[in-house]
């Protein structure tokens, strides 16, 4: 099939440096990288290029406002503010270019309308300069330098990988070997779980701290109370990203069962829930004897993705039941909201990662990580997950728990 020609007319075909953009292509932890950057910093559009001081190359993209940029096309250097950061050598946060004193003459907010965009320049492992990760939107946007901190890390990680591959390809492989891959792994859990979560934490604390405060007004406190929601959601999506790579890196899902009442986790997490979308209607219904054993954090993993998931992909006007039935040797706990049902043909590949039933909700998009981690708690306690989809009685999420999990 032939290549359509780009949408935005600045931006060129490029056939040189490919190789660099074939050895980013491999590195499947790039897309997630990019989802990450888009939900952490808001911004629409996240790009790994490849930039030299002749030229900058897509290599890797997320484009989520039809800028038309595609892998392999180029702009010229001169109009990017990536040129700015390769001759710094350092991170660069724009807020708003067109009112920013260093850029407001700057081609980039002129020819492409970007107003926001941050930065950090990539390396390879022996230091020589490889190009540009960045995010960008041609909203202003408020950044703050703590998210640079988020960039840095993922950098790092992006450069190493990509030394990685150009090892395996002198190799003339597509395989890690077992060391390798355990390296890189434990380096990849080591920069979620420790580097990412600190100043995410530090972000939480101070936003509560403030909130104690007698002398804030309904406009500061909104602002806090969407920071806090910002941090928690971003907090969720580190979890299912260490979830997702223990899994893809075949560890055991891990779980702590001790008895527990699934009534009582279930009103605690939508009462939590609630907090947070005051606006939502969430109903709770419990029957049955809803006792058993089953790593109670897990299960709140479980129904905070599903009613989150219900309150993004439904109307704001319509109400979400959530349900726990006590059986005879397990507990089902279901989530239904009504709204578009979920196309057939997705169905059976709904619970794999990086996968959406329907593209409603894209306001407060995700990595796609949710309903696969549902259902792997559900497996590592015995259970099943199924779902029922159909425009007469919405759509149902169930989880079958074993009550000995």
């Amino acid at each position: 099939m032939a290549r359509l020609p780009p949408a935005n007319p600045n931006i060129l075909p490029v056939k040189s440096l490919m190789s660099d953009v074939e050895a980013i292509g491999r590195i499947d932890a790039v897309k997630t990288v990019l989802r990450v950057l888009t939900q952490t910093t808001g911004l629409r559009l996240a790009v790994v290029a490849r930039v030299t001081p002749e030229s900058w190359t897509c290599c890797a993209v997320l484009d989520q406002m039809n800028f038309g940029l595609q892998v392999g096309d180029t702009l010229v250097i001169s109009t990017t503010f990536c040129n700015t950061v390769q001759c710094l050598g350092t991170p660069l946060v724009v807020s708003h270019a067109s009112q920013d004193p260093r850029f407001k003459d700057h081609p980039a907010p002129k020819m492409y309308g970007i107003e926001s965009y941050i930065a950090v320049p990539l390396y390879r492992r022996n230091g020589e300069f490889f190009g540009v990760m960045c995010a960008l939107d041609a909203k202003p946007a408020d950044l703050t330098e703590d998210k640079v901190e988020v960039f840095r890390h993922l950098g790092d990680l992006v450069g190493y990988q990509l030394e990685q591959e150009e090892v395996l390809n002198e190799r003339d492989t597509q395989l890690l070997s077992a060391h390798e891959a355990a390296l890189l792994r434990e380096q990849l859990m080591g920069i979620v779980s420790h580097d990412l979560r600190n100043p995410l934490n530090a972000i939480s604390l101070a936003a509560t701290t403030l909130m104690r405060r007698t002398d804030l007004d309904d406009r500061a406190r909104r602002g806090l109370r969407r920071i806090l929601d910002s941090s928690d959601r971003a907090n969720r999506l580190i979890l299912d990203l260490l979830d997702f790579t223990h899994v893809r890196t075949g560890l055991a899902l891990p779980v702590n069962p001790k008895a527990m009442d699934l009534h009582e986790i279930t009103q605690q997490v939508v009462d939590e829930v609630q907090l947070t979308v005051p606006e939502r209607t969430l109903n709770v219904v419990c029957k049955g004897d809803a006792r058993g054993t089953w790593d109670p954090d897990r299960v709140a993993q479980v129904l905070t993705n599903l009613i989150t998931n219900a309150v993004q992909y439904s109307a704001p006007s319509a109400h979400i039941q959530v349900e726990t039935r006590g059986e005879a040797t397990e507990v089902v706990l279901s989530v239904t909201n009504a709204g578009t049902p979920i196309p057939k043909e997705l169905l059976p590949v709904l619970f794999e990662p990086m996968t959406r039933g329907t593209t409603e909700g894209t306001e407060r998009r995700s990595v796609g990580l949710g309903l696969f981690i549902v259902n792997q708690i559900a497996l590592a306690h015995g259970g099943q997950v199924d779902v029922v989809s159909t425009a007469e009685t919405g759509t149902t999420f169930r989880v079958h728990l074993p009550r000995r999990g």
